[in-house]
């Protein structure tokens, strides 16, 4: 815990949940146990410390544009596409099953775009939009300084504001 290299024996403590083996000097912070409790897994024998699961798990962020076909058009995943694509399956009254072995998409994946947890790739939009026949993409436009009218409605405060200089006092 403190950093210091341990020349003698390790000792096992436990400080809120974790088990750790530390120094003499840190050990008065945790609880000491004799032996570190194996943690039970559903494979023989095979076990994923948490520091590498928090490594490999990944999370897509939901903000990330779609690209379209063309390049003038810029498609964004909609806000509300994860109740789009469940009130599309329920309006065939589908379970998210049946959805799954037509479209070959995970059951698991399928739960996680309707809670909206997992942004679904381009591959698993095109997929869906198809198989339920909706729009879950929106056409984004862009503006640039150039497109903006010219006129009183679309000033900009340095179009109003005017700086006066002070006079230098002689």
């Amino acid at each position: 815990m403190c950093g210091r290299e341990i020349y003698s024996r390790p000792i096992t403590i436990e400080i809120e949940g974790a088990v750790l083996s530390v120094c003499p000097s840190c050990a008065k912070h945790g609880k000491q146990v004799t032996k570190p409790k194996p943690k039970k897994t559903g494979f023989s024998g095979t076990r994923t410390t948490p520091s590498l699961q928090s490594r490999t798990s990944t999370r897509r962020p939901t903000s990330k544009p779609y690209r379209g076909r063309s390049e003038d058009d810029s498609k964004e995943l909609a806000s509300d596409y994860h109740e789009r694509i469940r009130l599309a399956r329920q309006k065939k009254r589908m379970t998210q099953k049946d959805v799954s072995i037509q479209t070959k998409i995970s059951v698991q994946e399928l739960q996680s775009i309707e809670t909206g947890k997992m942004r679904p790739p381009d591959a698993i939009i095109a997929k869906l939009e198809k198989f339920f026949n909706i729009k879950i993409t929106e056409t984004v436009t862009t503006y640039s300084p150039k497109d903006q009218k010219k006129g009183s409605a679309f000033r900009t405060l340095g179009d109003v504001v005017v700086l006066k200089k002070k006079k230098d006092e002689e």
